[in-house]
């Protein structure tokens, strides 16, 4: 990653923030009590004679603890019960050049989670991911010429994270399409595509803004997933959607009402579809989502059931239960997701959004097609719908047919 002359010049130190530690003999009552006291910490640091040797992580650690008899337990056990051994540690003489490679190293990871600075071995605070993030980009902010290329760069990043998804759905999925593209060079929409027992599972989420803003929101969203994967099974969508609601509210400190809406207000729209093969059903949880059905026997395609509430907003509570959806599959069901770039799309001859309607028109015209044609055919729409004006936000849209 090229970063701007003067960004060289400085050291991972101004990034340090002084936060509280624990050592090997706290117990996790001590860690639990920490965490409730200081609420923007995300990780906690455990230092044996001053030096770090791990890190507890926040949301998985209140996770953890969240389940049933897990207090009586680990309560009084070592707080390493829940500790990452191996946190990104950068010396705080480093410059901030090395310190970026390394949190690409080590993935969204250290972004979301944050590393641990020292200085000759010792323990002196942590960084977090989104600190190095701003003030990297305010400085390239000031060299056009670079940002290009550290543009360029994140695309390269982004493709690559999303890559691994799309492959396997092309080893999975027999009729489908996967329509992604950004309004800049990279942007704020993310999909994720797994394969699991007696089924697969879709994740399609737009996170807010687009641009280098969106992309970084992706990375934690990518985080987010990972965690809820390791928390709750892939058919259950709806406990998938609170987790990451969850762990991006702790992540932006959004997880009290009190929280400065003016310093962050981040979040997403997302779905997670989960299709049962063995029992041929689909099942869902949508946070603002525009998903729709065409049945074989219908005349006309439907939109699939959808809460009101964002995931990760201020005003979402930490604690939301989304609903969870669940239909027979028939053969030569036709679904169809959308982000908004689409729908919300201005054109026409005057110069409105695109909408659902015309999406579901679409799909019922063009029934007979295969779903790669059908998605050729709603680009042509939204192209020939959009003209002259500029696209408004990244477009993403995911389909299969059963």
């Amino acid at each position: 990653m090229d970063i701007p002359l003067s960004s060289r010049q400085l050291s991972a130190g101004i990034l340090r923030l002084a936060v509280p530690h624990v050592t090997p003999d706290a117990n996790n009552v001590q860690v639990m009590s920490l965490f409730n006291e200081h609420t923007s910490l995300i990780g906690l640091p455990v230092l044996e004679n001053n030096r770090p040797i791990g890190m507890i992580n926040r949301h998985i650690f209140l996770s953890q603890m969240s389940r049933p008899f897990f207090h009586e337990l680990y309560d009084q056990k070592s707080c390493i019960a829940f500790m990452d051994k191996n946190p990104l540690i950068v010396d705080a003489d480093s410059g901030l050049e090395y310190l970026s490679e390394r949190v690409i190293e080590t993935g969204d990871k250290a972004v979301t989670e944050g590393f641990i600075l020292t200085q000759q071995g010792q323990y002196i605070g942590i960084g977090l991911g989104i600190d190095l993030i701003r003030t990297v980009s305010d400085l390239q902010a000031r060299q056009h010429l670079q940002i290009m290329q550290s543009l360029e760069y994140a695309r390269i990043i982004q493709e690559s994270m999303l890559s691994r998804s799309r492959n396997t759905i092309e080893k999975t999925l027999d009729d489908w399409c996967l329509h992604w593209h950004p309004r800049d060079c990279v942007g704020g929409d993310i999909y994720a595509f797994q394969r699991v027992e007696n089924g697969w599972l879709m994740v399609l989420a737009d996170c807010t803004g687009h641009g280098v803003p969106g992309a970084f929101m992706t990375f934690i969203f990518s985080s987010a997933l990972e965690k809820a994967l390791s928390l709750a099974p892939a058919n259950a969508p709806e406990q998938l959607l609170s987790l990451i609601n969850q762990h991006i509210k702790q992540t932006l400190s959004q997880v009290h009402p009190s929280a400065d809406r003016s310093q962050s207000n981040d979040g997403c729209d997302a779905i997670i579809l989960f299709v049962d093969t063995q029992n041929e059903q689909v099942s869902w949880a949508s946070a603002r989502m525009h998903a729709f059905v065409l049945r074989q026997e219908a005349e006309s395609a439907t939109t699939l059931e959808s809460c009101r509430k964002g995931v990760g907003y201020t005003d979402t509570p930490v604690d939301y239960q989304w609903q969870r959806y669940q239909a027979p599959l028939r053969r030569g069901d036709t679904f169809l997701i959308v982000s908004d770039g689409a729908t919300d799309q201005p054109g026409g001859p005057r110069n409105v959004m695109f909408g659902k309607k015309r999406i579901q028109s679409l799909l019922a015209q063009n029934r007979t097609l295969s779903i790669p044609a059908l998605s050729d055919a709603l680009l042509a729409a939204l192209k020939a719908w959009q003209g002259q004006q500029v696209s408004r936000d990244d477009m993403t849209w995911f389909g299969f047919r059963w």
